[in-house]
């Protein structure tokens, strides 16, 4: 069953009068264990008493990050020398996520100097070797 047909039922349990934890054993009863945790059905009432009755999940989690790596890997390769941060200044961004785009366009960075390099095909098939 969607979240969105749960979420109807916390709705109308909550207008029924009926506790959180209840209703968290109630539809555990019908539709299986740990279909819904009571401290969800917390979180839920509580947003009813505030008078919030939207039931759509909310967007959470990390915001998508765009990196186009064909941008990266002209930037890379204009100039081999940059730094991670370097790169990840002129495109916005932070150094992690220039090393996880780095990775993605078979660049790597050489631990010492931290530099980008390309890795060698024969190193793509072995997997993640140490260069350095």
């Amino acid at each position: 069953m969607e979240d969105l047909n749960y979420h109807v039922i916390y709705e109308y349990e909550f207008h029924r009068g009926t506790s959180a934890a209840e209703t968290a054993r109630s539809i555990n009863d019908v539709y299986g264990c740990d279909v819904v945790k009571e401290n969800t059905m917390r979180f839920w009432f509580q947003r009813f008493r505030s008078g919030h009755f939207d039931l759509q999940n909310k967007p959470r989690g990390r915001p998508e990050i765009k990196v186009d790596n064909e941008k990266l890997k002209a930037i890379v390769e204009a100039d081999p020398s940059q730094t991670t941060s370097e790169v990840a200044a002129s495109c916005g961004v932070s150094d992690k996520t220039v090393l996880i785009h780095l990775k993605q366009i078979t660049k790597i960075l050489r631990e010492k100097n931290r530099r980008a390099v390309t890795l060698r095909p024969r190193l793509m098939a072995a997997g993640n070797q140490n260069i350095g």
